[in-house]
């Protein structure tokens, strides 16, 4: 349920004191820009408790202290792979004790949620400084250039592997961010070779692949 907006103490009392100046519900509702149904409300009130204010309200307070939800905050946003067991032992060494839940209740106050980290290609900064350069060189071009140009790759894709599932808490519209994401290589269990290609024009068919992918086969494909 959407949390409803309360109105200051300071317009509910004027509205009393309208109200017994002797003004209706209609002519308050559009004196103080409140609802009628509002005018109601405060006016019930301060028939049945002689006042306007709010009493204190019930529930628990916050078991986590200030410090404690600061020093969850840069743990995570340092790790964000920290398990809950462990942001929970990390505090308890301040002096703070409290449950799983109740970590994951204040991460999530300040927009901090788990997901599943993405997985990426493993890039070391050759690798990144390559695609960067590539990148910047591609935007100087005309836009008939591309036109040329048939984009090809091929793939492994492993048939049997590891597929763990890793967790990291991380605010939304970050899911690609180095830290937040699982380099991955391909190796081991069995594969099979995909190789595809698009133009401008057009996505191309997959082939799969016997044996390792070169340039005589990448003619034999293009030519069928």
């Amino acid at each position: 349920m959407a949390k409803v907006k309360e109105h200051s103490l300071q317009v509910r009392n004027n509205i009393v004191k309208e109200y017994e100046a002797g003004k209706g519900y209609r002519k308050l509702s559009k004196q103080f820009n409140v609802p009628v149904s509002s005018v109601q409300s405060i006016i019930k009130k301060w028939k049945q408790q002689g006042a306007v204010s709010n009493k204190p309200r019930t529930g628990a307070p916050r078991k986590i202290t200030p410090r404690a939800c600061s020093k969850l905050v840069r743990s995570v946003k340092k790790n964000p792979r920290t398990t809950r067991k462990e942001l929970v032992e990390e505090i308890a060494s301040i002096g703070v004790s409290v449950t799983r839940q109740t970590v994951t209740n204040t991460l999530r106050r300040v927009g901090l949620r788990k997901y599943r980290a993405r997985k990426v290609p493993l890039l070391k900064k050759k690798h990144l400084a390559a695609r960067k350069k590539f990148a910047t060189e591609m935007l100087n071009k005309e836009d008939n250039y591309f036109d040329k140009i048939l984009w090809s790759d091929e793939t492994k894709i492993e048939l049997f592997g590891n597929n763990y599932n890793n967790m990291v808490w991380r605010e939304p519209n970050s899911a690609y961010k180095q830290k937040n994401t699982v380099p991955t290589v391909k190796h081991g269990g069995g594969s099979i070779m995909i190789w595809g290609c698009f133009s401008s024009a057009g996505t191309g068919e997959l082939h799969i692949i016997e044996g390792t992918m070169n340039s005589q086969k990448c003619y034999e494909i293009l030519e069928n």
